[in-house]
């Protein structure tokens, strides 16, 4: 048999090798963002869309050393979920906040007409921890986005600087056999489910973690849309296309992302915060937002546009001529060739070393090696053929 430290020694090298084209290939670049998922579909002929905002947040009690918050919250499983009533009044203050925040706040010339929330929180224990768990979907109706209709001359402008909405105030409801509820804040949900482990957060720093609103962090428009990842798909049939006001017709969807870990835009870690309980023991306390993710669908051939320091999209049913669309996003020609032909360069490089490597050992299988003379190879068999015996 082979020296096992021969073959650890291989394998680090390999592994190794493996790692450094893995940094090279996607990047060492951290990019710090916020908990906020967006899934839009925009028609450049309708007048209103419904796009989903997804605000999630997750926190963790650790109890290392056990103490008085592992007695009091061993066992603990609580689930909530609420759905705002259409016909509930906060609704009404709620809408004209944003309205007030999108014109004066984000230069938009949209409005929103109607909103649509749910509310999920989660508290349960795990190993020698607790975890409080928050989820908002929030469906706003957004009107009026689109600035200007497509003509045969010209394309379409769509306004999405309502994008970058967010809720730095209270979401009071009126829960029945509890009473007002502030949505927007994670310590009401401790409050109602867990008094004692309210009581023990008052005035403490990781208490102060749970005042930070849940739907404040909305940091979309702090990467311009111009530096989006963007494709578009020549013949597409939406299931649906009634939301985009086509009857089955195949057409020409562009997609824009952001929010993914890739070479321009490095690796999307999440935001965490951290602070100790101090009470009979120290309890550390964190919390966790992912980086935030957003992908818009919107018919015809995209591309962005300036128009006084905001960023619109235009949307024209025909690509421009010469504009060189094309579905790698903004990476030229030459940059795509670039990356294949790094790609077959490593790929050379895996095989020569692999290669060198398995003459070498053949090498030093007719060497002698002591008294066992030597080294014996057995067979090597594929693992199916054990079945044939």
């Amino acid at each position: 048999m082979i020296d096992k430290k021969q073959k650890i020694c291989e394998s680090k090298t390999l592994s190794c090798s493996l790692v450094l084209v893995t940094v090279i290939i996607f990047g060492v670049s951290v990019v710090p963002a916020h908990a906020v998922e967006l899934n839009a579909i925009l028609s450049s002929t309708s007048t209103s869309a419904q796009p989903s905002f997804v605000f999630e947040r997750s926190y963790v009690i650790d109890y290392p050393n056990g103490g008085n918050l592992e007695n009091l919250l061993s066992g603990k499983n609580v689930t909530m979920t609420y759905h705002v009533d259409p016909s509930d009044p906060m609704k009404k203050a709620l809408i004209n906040s944003l309205n007030q925040q999108i014109s004066q706040g984000l230069g938009s010339a949209a409005n929103i007409t109607d909103v649509d929330i749910t509310y999920e929180a989660m508290l349960y224990p795990s190993n020698s921890e607790t975890h409080v768990d928050y989820k908002i979907t929030f469906i706003p109706t957004v009107s009026n986005y689109v600035l200007r209709k497509a003509t045969s001359d010209s394309a379409a402008i769509l306004d999405v600087q309502w994008m970058g909405l967010t809720v730095n105030g209270t979401m009071m409801v009126n829960i029945p056999n509890y009473g007002q509820f502030d949505l927007n804040s994670p310590i009401d949900f401790i409050k109602m489910q867990s008094p004692e482990l309210y009581t023990q957060l008052q005035g403490t720093a990781a208490g102060n973690l749970f005042d930070d609103p849940l739907m404040a962090s909305n940091d979309l428009l702090l990467d311009p849309i111009s530096q989006w990842q963007h494709l578009f798909d020549p013949a597409y049939t939406l299931v649906d296309t009634n939301i985009l006001g086509y009857k089955g017709q195949k057409i020409v969807i562009s997609t824009y992302s952001t929010g993914e870990s890739n070479i321009s835009e490095g690796r999307m870690l999440p935001t965490v915060k951290n602070a100790d309980l101090k009470l009979d023991v120290d309890y550390p306390v964190s919390y966790t937002e992912r980086a935030s993710l957003a992908s818009i669908q919107i018919d015809g051939y995209v591309a962005v546009t300036d128009i006084n320091e905001i960023e619109y999209f235009g949307s024209s049913p025909q690509a421009p001529q010469g504009s060189g669309i094309s579905s790698t996003g903004d990476y030229p020609v030459q940059v795509i060739y670039s990356m294949a032909a790094f790609g077959v360069v490593v790929a050379i490089g895996v095989f020569y070393w692999s290669s060198r490597v398995t003459k070498q050992e053949k090498a030093r299988a007719n060497e002698v090696v002591g008294p066992s003379g030597p080294i014996q190879y057995e067979e090597r068999k594929h693992w199916a053929d054990r079945f044939d015996q």
